[in-house]
């Protein structure tokens, strides 16, 4: 797997509709927005990384969060997933990264994520179906986005852009 930063106007485009999604400044900051891409119902999705901090050496897995490395090195914010098109990512050369220990960091939750990835697809997937077939809890539901509305947004944004429909499949 890879680490990727989501395009800022197609993540605001879609915090119009889902204010859960993160407002992305476009100036360059020096620690941007960036995720995993994940395979969910045949489609790319952006699951964001948080960076490590304190409380997820403490906090549980959920449903919805998984922990890397049991927290030391942050987490997968799967409640905050969106589908996306490849045309909205773009690739994080880590090496480029000047922070040495950032970009440490950022080669140790690759490492983990590599490992991992099975788990983390299958509970993206279950996360997904459980959310828009409405078999989850009320919190669990008000936590996560609206995947569904989300799909339906991508789509449009697509169209909207002539974005072809294989953007969106799952290839990686």
């Amino acid at each position: 797997m890879k680490v990727y930063t989501a395009d800022a106007n197609y993540c605001n485009y879609l915090h119009y509709y889902e204010p859960k999604i993160p407002f992305v400044k476009n100036e360059k900051e020096n620690r941007p927005f960036i995720g995993t891409l994940l395979c969910v119902n045949g489609k790319n999705f952006f699951a964001p990384l948080t960076s490590p901090k304190p409380k997820h050496l403490t906090m549980k897995n959920a449903q919805d969060f998984l922990k890397i490395d049991n927290g030391k090195l942050g987490g997968i914010n799967l409640n905050n997933m969106i589908p996306i098109p490849k045309s909205c990512l773009q690739e994080i050369n880590i090496r480029s990264i000047k922070d040495i220990k950032y970009r440490k960091m950022l080669y140790m939750q690759m490492d983990w994520i590599e490992k991992n990835k099975e788990r983390i697809n299958k509970r993206a997937k279950n996360l997904y179906f459980l959310i828009i077939q409405k078999k989850a809890t009320t919190y669990l539901i008000e936590r996560c986005c609206d995947f569904k509305l989300l799909e339906e947004k991508c789509q449009e944004f697509m169209n909207g852009n002539l974005i072809m429909e294989n953007e969106i499949l799952y290839t990686y």
